[in-house]
C-alpha cells in the first residue's frame, strides 16, 4: 500500500509541475488540481511541496493581466456621482441657436427655412390635390341604376 502512494505522490508532483508550468497566475488551483484523492501523510506532505514551489515561482497578479487584456482607458470609471450643478454648468453653453437660414416665401411672403417649401403654401396645394383626387374618383364611379342592378341579378341565357 506505501508503494502505491508513493507512486501516486510521484505522479502528483509530475501533474503538479505541469500544472503549475502550465497554469502560473492560479498557484492554489493548481495545487488543488494536483493533490491525490487520499488523505494519507505522504501525499498531504507532497501537496505542500508543490503548494511552495508554485508559492515560491514568480507569478502574475490580477492586476498585471488586466492590464495586459484591457488598456487603461478601458477600466477608467468616475469615482464619485456628477452633482446636478456640475451637470447644469457643462449643459449651461450648449445653448439654443439662432437660426440664420429664414427667407420670406416669393408666393405668399410668409417666413420659411432656406432650401424648403413653404409651409402654409404646401398646405394650401395638399388641400388642392386631395379635392381633385376626391372629385376624379366620384366622377370615374357611375352611379348604379335600377335596371343595370336587376340585369346583373338575372342569370344571362
Amino acid at each position: 500500500m506505501a508503494a502505491i502512494n508513493v507512486s501516486q505522490t510521484s505522479v502528483s508532483r509530475s501533474a503538479s509541475a505541469f500544472i503549475s508550468a502550465h497554469l502560473p497566475a492560479l498557484p492554489f488551483l493548481a495545487s488543488r488540481l494536483s493533490a491525490p484523492s487520499s488523505a494519507s501523510s505522504s501525499s498531504l506532505h507532497a501537496t505542500e511541496d508543490s503548494v511552495k514551489e508554485t508559492y515560491e515561482t514568480p507569478t502574475r497578479t490580477l492586476g498585471s493581466l488586466l492590464a495586459e487584456l484591457f488598456p487603461p482607458f478601458l477600466l477608467a470609471v468616475p469615482k464619485s456621482k456628477t452633482s446636478h450643478s456640475r451637470k447644469s454648468m457643462r449643459s449651461a453653453t450648449k445653448g439654443l441657436k439662432n437660426k440664420t437660414n429664414i427667407n420670406l416665401c416669393p408666393a405668399c411672403g410668409s417666413p420659411k427655412l432656406m432650401h424648403h417649401l413653404c409651409p402654409r403654401c404646401y398646405s394650401q396645394i395638399s388641400r388642392r390635390w386631395k379635392a381633385e383626387t376626391r372629385s376624379s374618383l366620384t366622377t370615374q364611379q357611375a352611379p348604379i341604376t335600377q335596371n343595370q342592378a336587376e340585369s346583373d341579378r338575372q342569370p344571362a341565357v
